[in-house]
């Protein structure tokens, strides 16, 4: 009899990025494996590879710093940053903001995530040692004494790093995928509302003072962003979200149908969603607004002939 597996949380695919992958990648790999191995955590497949990876070898600090914290096994083998990996892993950590922007520029990929991002919710970068120790060539002791204490940083934060990935991540796919351990920050369950093959609705925890709902509509398999839902799945999100829009339509005045893309649009899970909230005359629901610039006809005509081309060579 074939094993029913839906119940099992997806693999979870994750790749750190630095410039020579020899310390804080390497560092990152090394210690999230550790981790993981040591508290029995199953289901993760973790990488590590540089921008450049230069070929050098690791600082024996490093390997000390390692070592230290209880990181036994140090054999080390440079990588360098290709598509491939990019394609294959689900999650790309990057190190440091140049990390992130360098992935975007040279392979077009957009959806890298800072460390600090996922472990303090900063938008800030792990430096490297010739940004802290601008002496380093010559200074052996700041060079130790930096590498120790990012290597401990990074081991100190690996519980937060687990617990990012896992809300700002994979929390929605097994959500959808029904993996039974999930629930809400809370720890409220999650209940299905509505599915459909490639679809998923359920309540959100984030419910208006004033209403009886907020609900995310979802495609099961994670998609960060809009415009990458292929458009079938995206046909079937608007089924969906019609569908239950209509019921909210005949209980309250209308709806509000949102979707946040990108961290700078307040997106802070990577899975792309719909939110559908239930709106009454009174409900104090404020959606925030902007002021809008003053500019002549010239320039209004001008921002649509700039924007009109950019969309017209894009859909060619």
């Amino acid at each position: 009899m074939r094993k029913n597996n839906s119940h099992r949380p997806i693999t979870r695919k994750v790749l750190f990025v630095c410039t020579g992958n020899i310390f804080r990648s390497f560092s990152a790999e090394a210690l999230l494996k550790h981790y993981l191995k040591d508290h029995k955590i199953k289901g993760w497949e973790v990488f590590s590879a540089g921008t450049r990876a230069e070929k050098q070898p690791v600082d024996k600090e490093v390997l000390a710093s390692l070592k230290t914290l209880g990181v036994k096994n140090l054999d080390h083998k440079q990588h360098k940053l290709n598509k491939a990996m990019l394609k294959k892993y689900d999650l790309v950590i990057a190190m440091s903001e140049d990390h992130a922007e360098f992935i975007k520029k040279e392979f077009g990929y957009a959806h890298a995530v800072l460390f600090n991002e996922l472990v303090k919710d900063e938008h800030s970068s792990v430096l490297d040692i010739e940004d802290e120790v601008k002496d380093y060539a010559t200074n052996r002791i700041a060079v130790e004494s930096m590498i120790g204490r990012t290597v401990k940083y990074i081991h100190d934060n690996i519980p937060k790093l687990i617990t990012g990935i896992e809300a700002r991540v994979y929390l929605f796919s097994d959500f959808a995928n029904g993996v039974y351990k999930r629930k809400h920050n809370n720890g409220f369950p999650v209940i299905k509302l509505y599915e459909t093959p490639n679809t998923f609705a359920f309540m959100s925890i984030s419910i208006p003072s004033k209403e009886d709902g907020h609900i995310l509509v979802i495609p099961k398999k994670r998609y960060v962003l809009l415009h990458e839902i292929p458009h079938n799945v995206l046909s079937e999100l608007l089924l969906t979200i019609q569908k239950i829009g209509a019921v909210l339509e005949r209980d309250h005045g209308g709806y509000n149908v949102l979707i946040n893309n990108g961290r700078v649009a307040d997106q802070y899970i990577f899975h792309a969603h719909f939110h559908l909230l239930p709106r009454d005359a009174n409900d104090q629901i404020s959606l925030n607004g902007w002021d809008n610039q003053k500019m002549t006809e010239k320039q209004f005509v001008e921002f649509n002939n700039k924007l009109k081309k950019k969309i017209n060579s894009k859909v060619k």
